[in-house]
């Protein structure tokens, strides 16, 4: 097995990434892709393009963030995006090549530009690693994660890590542009009404119900975490269903610009079962939308809870593991529990290792099959 001892992820986990990275090729789910990447180096948010330069809209457009963020910066960088000082880096890159943007430029000497205070500041992208995926005259793609001023510089094997993964993305992007595979119903409508393992929901930027299935009628009114009065879909718990606005009006606001990204909030139900609901732009893929209005996709998936007494005593694992392992099965990533825990993001891998040890995995990839074992 090649030793990759120079980046920050077990070879499990990498092999698993980089076959996340061709599948995503054919299924057009690049989200995971770039959740994995952010968290394996730490990042704020990644951003990832495909454009025809002679056609006004991506062919495909990604963004993860794990930050709340101003939707008017965003909208503002998307409208400026050549303003960008780092442009005058990237634009001479060549296709496979990756840069670590902040060996070339010092970006901090932008301030009090229009560019910097407006857009950079508040977007937390002061740090930049990037992957020139495309660029043949005809299209243009990249991939891009960031950090912001105050956080660690990007290390060697964070840098490590992108060079390694650009020419996996690259392979990819070009598989994705050349079948252009969109698995999509002829009517979108139809393939949300024949999904009856899970509740699917489209809604407005204000939580009103467009279209849901028959899962969603019959299972959401009684379950109690939920309310549909005046056809508006909403949470019992105050602070989530705030949670749950924000989303709503985030990911609408998204629909119709292309870009692709998911937020999810984990719910704890009744008799040991827990509650996922995420949500993503409602975006027009091959021209079959059939909603005028900008609008989001709701998928709320109900699961068995794990046994977690028996899970905790099984490994020996002490209060603090037992904490973590369930923040990590709840989707959390470890630099998002810096703040949960009150601890520094060393302290919570080595938490991390520790679990890895006791249940004998090498990967969180691993520890999450092993949880499966302890449903129900």
């Amino acid at each position: 097995m090649t030793d990759h001892s120079d980046i920050n992820l077990t070879n499990a986990d990498l092999s698993q990434l980089i076959g996340d990275i061709y599948d995503a090729a054919l299924t057009s789910e690049w989200v995971g892709v770039l959740d994995k990447i952010i968290e394996a180096t730490q990042s704020n948010k990644a951003f990832f393009f495909l454009q025809k330069l002679d056609e006004p809209r991506p062919l495909l457009s990604e963004f993860k963030i794990n930050f709340d963020y101003s939707m008017d910066a965003f909208n503002d960088y998307q409208n400026r995006v050549f303003e960008d000082p780092r442009y005058q880096v990237t634009k001479n890159a060549i296709e496979g090549e990756s840069l670590n943007l902040n060996d070339h430029i010092d970006i901090t000497q932008h301030k009090g530009s229009y560019f910097y205070d407006n857009i950079i500041e508040p977007m937390r992208s002061h740090q930049s690693l990037a992957g020139q995926l495309i660029r043949d005259g005809n299209y243009e793609s990249v991939y891009v994660v960031n950090r912001g001023l105050d956080d660690p510089k990007y290390s060697p094997q964070d840098f490590n890590l992108i060079k390694l993964l650009t020419p996996h993305m690259l392979r990819a992007v070009h598989t994705f542009k050349s079948l252009q595979l969109y698995k999509h119903y002829a009517s979108i409508s139809k393939s949300i009404l024949d999904q009856t393992d899970k509740g699917i929901v489209v809604c407005d930027k204000a939580g009103r119900i467009i279209l849901s299935n028959q899962f969603t009628n019959e299972h959401l009114a009684s379950c109690g975490q939920f309310s549909l009065e005046n056809n508006r879909l909403a949470l019992v718990d105050k602070a989530q269903n705030r949670e749950l606005n924000h989303y709503f009006s985030q990911c609408a606001d998204l629909s119709f610009k292309g870009i692709g990204t998911q937020e999810s909030i984990v719910i704890d139900g009744a008799d040991d079962e827990m509650i996922i609901v995420s949500l993503s732009p409602f975006r027009d893929r091959g021209g079959r939308n059939e909603f005028d209005t900008p609008c989001c996709l709701v998928t709320i998936t109900f699961q068995r809870s794990l046994n977690w007494e028996l899970f905790s005593n099984k490994f020996g694992l002490t209060k603090r593991e037992s904490q973590l392992v369930k923040a990590i099965y709840s989707k959390k990533r470890l630099n998002d529990l810096v703040s949960v825990f009150n601890v520094s993001y060393n302290t919570l891998r080595t938490h991390l290792q520790s679990i890895f040890r006791k249940t004998d995995v090498n990967s969180q990839t691993e520890l999450m099959i092993k949880m499966n074992m302890f449903k129900g």
